[in-house]
């Protein structure tokens, strides 16, 4: 007879996020179980004072709050699929753009990234009225996707917006950005930090939020960024050129912030042998172009070439009285041969190290601004195919911060790719290999749009061009050595995750046509024209191995398998329909000792199964 036990069936679902809460609490407080389920008398003796019963407390709430939270525990029983003509080097590269809601990605990404990764940085839709804004249903989420990525009338233009006309404008706003970060905050590790862009409009309730998933004591900085340059107060009201990023780190021991000396180190030098120390060359070319800052385009004479320099794209960084003080104190540096076409200004190692304290004030030089991001959208496209991007400056800003140089970041509202930039530059600046998780919504362009009009339908088709031209080399920037995999949400391959329960019937109802369905549903494993690597990504994902695992095409007796490793597990998926008697012997060999082994249930017998489940673990499909 068959121990049951030992066999189970594959992986249908991501984590259950509300079955590993109570797996923790078992481990960590087994008295407030009885019976297999919580005590919730036996918790309050536990907690103790701790516990606050007080009707009088401060909350956060909103209309939609309890539905958000229940959609953080609602496993995902979509798949990814890898989509392997529009990567570059997919088999060699480890950077992922996964194109679908970002809910659902989050979801199937708990169980392979789970406290994997060390920043994130979002830009979401700011709910200014007119922006595109998720409208998440938890009864129906993949069906719910599939028709709101193609939300548009005749024109192009968005059918979802969040208008200030609406009774629930903050809380709609609320309800989609709860349980996207609260997987989020699964995902960071120990040490990991977030930087969240956002607006007047919401950064007040966006702290509050923060401030309960996170906790209050975990707020960094609330940062203050100058996105627009300005040279005047020449309005007759108020204009605004900040933008807010909030910076929240996981509780931990462990500061995020890096010791950089030796990563610092190795950037500085001493070519001059400059009593002072090492030093590394800053531009003294700024942002700002000539016709906004004028009084900072004055003639520069070379010394070494007497060349005269005159701002044309970018006016100097400093007025003249500066520059001049900088040439008396031996900082101008005019390179190697003394030959530079622009001065650079002489940046100390121990200046560096004193002024490592960051602050919360990040101006437009520093970090960049809107201009820089339209001028690199520009370079990169000619059109003008996206009007809000963040200047890479920005991003690199907080990867310098907060990553070491084999670090993985992610950004689930990627836009038009920015932060996928930001990473490859980096590393080409330091030699580093962090890699990138980017997730964007299928989102469909106006078709008014230039991107439209260039060819671009989606704002996901913009993000992995631009991808594409970054590792390409563009103008001055030169060739990328890296690549990344382009994978899409979708449909499950089993029939049994296919069924959409209707939400307007009976739990009784539902589950009678769940089962009529299946009756009919078994004359067929999968949906006809499946692709193998379909299956296996479904497993991989499902089993919590990593999107980057290695599969190989291996032999078991007579039958075909894949054999798929990432650096901690490896399983074997085989897709034939029946396995021969040569590899049932074969995989009770030690080799396969405790391993992961899925196929299909009709592929073995009783007793073949029972003699398996012996020596490894034996998933059916």
């Amino acid at each position: 007879m068959t121990n049951r036990e030992n066999i189970r069936k594959a992986e249908r679902e991501s984590l259950n996020i509300k079955d590993k809460l109570l797996e923790a609490l078992r481990v960590s407080t087994p008295e407030v179980f009885a019976e297999g389920k919580v005590n919730w008398d036996k918790v309050r003796l536990a907690l103790g004072e701790h516990l606050d019963v007080s009707s009088e407390k401060f909350n956060f709430t909103w209309a939609g709050k309890a539905g958000a939270v229940t959609n953080v525990v609602i496993p995902s029983k979509a798949t990814l699929r890898s989509v392997e003509k529009e990567s570059v080097k997919f088999d060699k590269s480890e950077n992922l753009f996964i194109e679908g809601d970002n809910l659902e990605v989050l979801k199937l990404l708990q169980k392979s990234y789970f406290e994997q990764v060390k920043m994130i940085y979002i830009d979401p839709p700011y709910n200014t009225g007119n922006d595109f804004v998720y409208k998440d249903d938890f009864r129906q989420p993949l069906k719910n996707y599939l028709e709101q990525s193609g939300q548009v009338d005749s024109e192009g233009n968005r059918l979802s917006t969040n208008t200030q006309a609406s009774g629930r404008f903050h809380s709609d706003w609320l309800t989609m950005m709860y349980p996207r970060l609260k997987l989020a905050w699964n995902l960071l590790r120990h040490d990991g930090v977030i930087f969240i862009s956002i607006d007047d409009n919401e950064v007040h309730h966006l702290r509050m939020l923060m401030d309960e998933i996170f906790g209050e004591e975990n707020l960094v900085s609330q940062i203050e960024w100058q996105k627009r340059y300005t040279r005047s107060n020449n309005t007759d009201g108020f204009t605004t050129v900040l933008e807010h990023i909030l910076c929240y780190r996981k509780p931990s021991f462990m500061p995020f912030l890096l010791d950089r000396t030796e990563e610092a180190d190795s950037r500085y030098s001493n070519p001059d042998n400059d009593p002072r120390g090492p030093w590394k060359a800053m531009p003294f070319s700024s942002q700002a172009t000539p016709a906004q800052r004028p009084n900072l385009c004055y003639k520069i004479v070379n010394p070494n070439t007497k060349k005269v320099l005159t701002p044309k794209r970018k006016a100097w960084r400093s007025s003249k009285e500066v520059y001049e003080k900088y040439v008396q104190d031996n900082l101008v540096w005019w390179g190697s041969d003394g030959k530079a076409s622009a001065p650079s200004i002489k940046k100390f190692l121990s200046e560096a190290r004193e002024g490592m304290t960051p602050i919360n004030f990040w101006s437009h030089e520093f970090a960049g601004n809107t201009d820089t991001a339209n001028r690199e959208i520009k370079e990169l496209f000619t059109e003008n195919v996206f009007e809000t991007a963040k200047p890479t400056l920005l991003i690199k800003r907080m990867l310098e911060l907060s990553t070491s140089k084999s670090d993985i970041i992610l950004d689930f509202f990627a836009g038009s790719g920015t932060t996928a930039h930001a990473v490859l530059s980096k590393n080409q600046e330091d030699d580093g290999n962090r890699k990138f998780i980017m997730i964007q919504m299928p989102e469909p362009a106006n078709h008014q749009s230039e991107a439209y009009k260039a060819g671009y339908e989606t704002i996901a088709d913009i993000a992995k061009e631009r991808i594409r031209r970054v590792l390409k080399g563009y103008g001055d920037h030169k060739p990328i050595d890296s690549g990344f995999k382009v994978f899409k949400l979708g449909r499950s391959n089993y029939y049994d995750n296919l069924f959409e329960y209707d939400p307007d019937k009976s739990a009784e109802e539902n589950d009678k046509a769940f089962k009529d369905y299946l009756n009919k549903a078994q004359k067929e494993l999968f949906p006809a024209k499946i692709n193998e690597m379909d299956i296996i990504y479904e497993n991989i994902i499902k089993e919590g191995l990593s999107l980057n695992a290695k599969i190989a095409e291996v032999k078991i007796g007579k039958n075909t398998a894949y054999k798929v490793s990432d650096a901690e597990r490896e399983l074997y998926i085989s897709l034939d329909e029946k396995l021969s008697a040569t590899a049932i012997e074969a995989l009770t060999d030690k080799e396969y000792k405790e391993k992961i082994f899925i196929c299909f249930d009709g592929a073995l017998g009783d007793s073949d199964k029972a003699n398996l489940a012996l020596n490894l673990t034996l998933k059916t499909i």
